[in-house]
């Protein structure tokens, strides 16, 4: 039962996360079928579960790459940068199709742009997770001065390796490009002035490698002071820290961390590498054995799914009865079920009965009527007690009009324990069951009951000093 709610629930959420792939991408039911197999073909075969590959494939489908770009490549970049970077398969895939869209590539570019984001961050400082944040706020921008990819992330992992990571990086570098683009005329100046170009005649961006070597040459001549002063005019309060990283880097330093990042195959072999151990193991298992339980869950799946759907549409048929009925019908509900709790005790007791008048019998003919006695009073209790707990459950259910009556039957019942007579509301609604406990009763007031009442209350006496207590609670009792 346990791994049959394991393999329920495992293809429960598979089938709900290839849902969201059918939405994200509108696909054919033969494209699908195909998507859905590579995602269990990876839940066998990679550290990650089907399901999260599913949650990749719909980051992918939702940045509009194509079903075969995904089969051919797609989701394997990403399930390669997500263990690369330590990442979640779904933020892996995210942030590669993110900047596939930034820069104009096509689907089959998603393992190529693996390799960059895990080569820049594996070889630099900072996670992939920080190149992801800098391509968010500088990728864009980039582009459009045209820069590639490989430029861009070469040069945000220079900027990683001098210590500026993550969104800090994307936004100074943003502004340092932007301030190239169209520089104030102070700055216009100020560039004249030192021979810093960034476009070249025909207003191409000279790339930054080129870009970083200009500006080495143009300030290398000038003291700290004059460099510094120099670079806040051109690029301000936040660019400077980029505008600072490749004068240093120089047009061979930022060439060689563009050369760095441009990696093929370091997604992979990183996440190779990474998942080479007893944990990557056992990720693969658990895998392994949740795609294992969704293509076994199959069947049942189908199966529950039609009983829900016909236990949703039966509540929906119930809600349409009117108010009246359905409260009629809860309260029916109620005192038939407090009625099969009264009959389940009187059952119940009725079995401690008999035993008890087996011993009773045993004792002899004495013994035997106080048996008999004992028998006619559980059987009326019994139908007095189912009584009583239908006219309190009617009561609850019905609303307080009823409870005059429950009072009168209350104070009945109080005047029978101390009379022996019953009248009123108590006679008129149990009628010959009090009669029969009445008489039940009485039977039982015989020498033999003495006895036994002598004899319960001196042992109790004995114990706890209250057998004047009990003695008399017997006598009422009786």
């Amino acid at each position: 039962a346990a791994g049959f709610g394991i393999a329920v629930a495992a293809g429960a959420r598979f089938d709900k996360q290839m849902s969201a792939v059918s939405a994200a991408t509108h696909a054919s039911a033969a494209d699908l079928e195909l998507l859905r197999k590579a995602a269990l073909e990876a839940g066998k075969d990679t550290a990650f579960s089907a399901t999260e590959a599913a949650q990749g494939i719909t980051e992918l489908s939702k940045a509009g790459i194509k079903t075969s770009d995904i089969l051919r490549g797609g989701l394997a970049g990403a399930l390669d940068l997500a263990a690369a970077g330590e990442l979640s398969v779904g933020e892996a895939a995210e942030t590669a199709a993110s900047a596939m869209t930034q820069f104009q590539l096509s689907g089959k570019d998603v393992p190529h742009v693996a390799d960059l984001l895990a080569a820049a961050a594996g070889k630099a400082q900072g996670s992939v997770h920080d190149m992801g944040e800098a391509l968010k706020m500088g990728g864009l921008v980039a582009s459009q001065m045209g820069l590639s990819i490989e430029e861009t992330t070469g040069t945000l992992a220079a900027f990683a390796s001098a210590g500026l990571m993550g969104s800090d990086a994307g936004t100074s570098f943003k502004t340092m490009l932007l301030r190239l683009a169209a520089p104030s005329g102070e700055a216009a100046a100020k560039m004249k002035e030192l021979g810093i170009r960034a476009f070249d005649a025909s207003g191409q961006f000279v790339g930054m490698a080129g870009f970083a070597g200009n500006l080495q040459t143009a300030l290398g001549g000038l003291t700290d002071e004059q460099r510094n002063a120099a670079l806040s005019v051109i690029f301000g309060a936040d660019a400077i820290r980029s505008a600072a990283i490749v004068y240093q880097q120089g047009q061979s330093g930022v060439q060689g961390w563009i050369d760095k990042t441009d990696d093929a195959g370091f997604a992979a072999d990183t996440a190779a590498k990474k998942t080479d151990n007893l944990m990557g193991d056992v990720e693969r298992l658990t895998g392994s054995l949740e795609t294992l339980a969704i293509e076994s869950s199959t069947g049942a799946s189908s199966g529950l799914r039609i009983l829900v759907q016909a236990a949703d549409r039966l509540v929906n048929s119930l809600s349409g009865i009117p108010a009246p009925v359905q409260q009629a019908g809860v309260g029916i509900a109620g005192v038939a079920g407090a009625a099969l709790l009264a009959a389940a005790g009187v059952a119940k007791m009725k079995e401690a009965t008999g035993k008890a008048t087996e011993q009773l019998v045993a004792l002899g003919p004495h013994g035997a009527t106080a048996a008999r006695g004992l028998s006619r009073v559980t059987a009326a209790a019994g139908r007095v007690g189912i009584a009583l707990a239908a006219m309190q459950v009617a009561s609850a259910a019905f609303g307080t009009s009823i409870n005059p009556r429950i009072k009168a039957m209350a104070d009945g019942m109080e005047q029978f324990g101390r009379t022996g007579t019953f009248a009123g509301e108590t006679a008129r609604v149990l009628g010959e069951d009090m009669t029969r406990l009445h008489d039940a009763l009485k039977s039982l007031n015989t020498g033999t009951w003495s006895d036994i009442d002598r004899g319960i209350t001196g042992t109790i006496e004995g114990m706890t000093g209250l057998g004047n207590v009990m003695d008399d609670s017997f006598q009422k009792s009786r």
